[in-house]
């Protein structure tokens, strides 16, 4: 019998053919290496063991369901389809579903997860919105039948009955968990009927918790217009959830405790504020008082009737000065007058003249002869005495001397 001599495509289609056909969908088990994401959003990676290696391909549409994130060296379980690529003779799996294989893996998802959002900014300090501290409701989403819920309840309704508390059902454990906590978060965002959201659940293992690791819910908790407080299960339990929320409660307790403000401390508050509001509105009263005793004393000492009556006896007493020193003042003035009157009279030539002088002329009389150098013998002179004048001629000129 002759044999079939296949070519190097035939033997490579045949095997293909074999491969895909006779092996159904498997689960494999191993270690993720060579971990690459492409630019569109296909994820590329290998799984390994201790002898062997096989290549991996989730594609875009799956990869966005994942509900963890993968990393190099985690142990994974996944589900797919082994088909080849003949042209290489190589083969790999069609990923439709990965699950992590033991609680170390969870970690690493944990670990790389909270680095790679961190990096990215999600967990800032100040991005964090501050709690209302005296709330009239709270939006709570969790589990309608788990303990958390009875435990805010109970907490809330002993703190203080006034505060109301909206329930939003909700899974926290599962497949879907993670979706129906985001749509309770959505909820209330979009109703804007609650001051601030606890989203929470009571302890369980990392398994049980891994809802509240998902990236979708992490990032749903910080674009949440409305503060978020994280109380997921006990004391020791931490989620990616709690570093993204504004506040984190170590219980769901602690988180009613922590949120609802307890009604007797709001009510001595309430009195303490009422005492010293009115020590305050007292002290403010007497001040107002004491100010306008100010302001009808200052109306008073300003009263314009008053000023004026005031100014009116000023410019009484100082007319009264004037009119004094005006009289003195004309007094003083007229004894001046009176000497400079007797003065000038007793110097005035006529009454000189009356005394028997005489005031001497040059015959036109416009000129007073004051020495003999002036006239000749024979001039004509005119001779002034007190009751009028006369002619005269020089006969003779006797000098005197000085």
């Amino acid at each position: 019998m002759e044999e079939k001599i296949y070519s190097v495509s035939e033997i490579s289609l045949e095997i293909k053919r074999v491969i895909e056909q006779f092996i159904p969908p498997v689960w494999v088990e191993g270690e993720i290496s060579n971990y690459s994401i492409s630019r569109i959003g296909h994820v590329y990676f290998s799984l390994k063991d201790e002898n062997a290696l096989i290549n991996c391909v989730i594609w875009r549409n799956i990869a966005g369901s994942i509900p963890f994130h993968l990393a190099p060296g985690m142990r994974v379980i996944v589900r797919g389809d082994i088909l080849t690529y003949s042209a290489q003779s190589q083969y790999q799996i069609n990923v439709k579903e990965i699950r992590a294989a033991g609680i170390g893996s969870l970690f690493i998802a944990f670990e790389a997860l909270k680095s790679h959002l961190s990096r990215e900014g999600l967990f800032a300090p100040e991005l964090k919105k501050p709690i209302p501290a005296y709330p009239k409701r709270i939006g709570v989403v969790t589990s309608i039948t788990g303990a958390a819920v009875r435990d805010i309840i109970e907490v809330s309704g002993r703190r203080n009955p006034a505060v109301q508390l909206v329930i939003y059902p909700a899974q926290v454990q599962g497949e879907k968990a993670a979706d129906t906590i985001i749509e309770g978060i959505e909820v209330f965002n979009r109703l804007k009927n609650v001051d601030f959201i606890i989203i929470g659940r009571g302890g369980g293992s990392i398994e049980d918790l891994w809802a509240f690791n998902e990236e979708k819910l992490v990032r749903a908790v910080a674009a949440s217009e409305l503060p978020v407080i994280s109380a997921v299960g006990h004391e020791v339990d931490f989620t990616l959830s709690d570093f993204a929320a504004d506040f984190r409660a170590p219980t769901p307790s602690a988180a009613a405790e922590l949120a609802v403000p307890e009604r007797n401390i709001l009510e001595q508050k309430l009195v303490q504020y009422r005492k010293r509001y009115i020590q305050l509105i007292s002290q403010i009263i007497s001040q107002k008082m004491q100010f306008l005793d100010n302001l009808y004393s200052g109306i008073a000492r300003f009263n314009p009737q008053k000023i004026v009556a005031d100014n009116i006896r000023v410019l009484e007493e100082i007319k009264k000065q004037l009119n004094k020193a005006v009289a003195y003042k004309i007094n003083q003035v007229q004894l001046h007058v009176n000497d400079y009157r007797s003065t000038i009279h007793a110097l005035n030539p006529k009454e000189i003249l009356k005394r028997g002088f005489s005031i001497v002329y040059t015959e036109s009389g416009s000129k007073v002869i004051r020495s003999v150098k002036e006239v000749l013998k024979g001039n004509k002179i005119t001779v002034e005495v007190f009751d009028g004048r006369y002619n005269a001629e020089v006969k003779s000129i006797t000098k005197q001397k000085p």
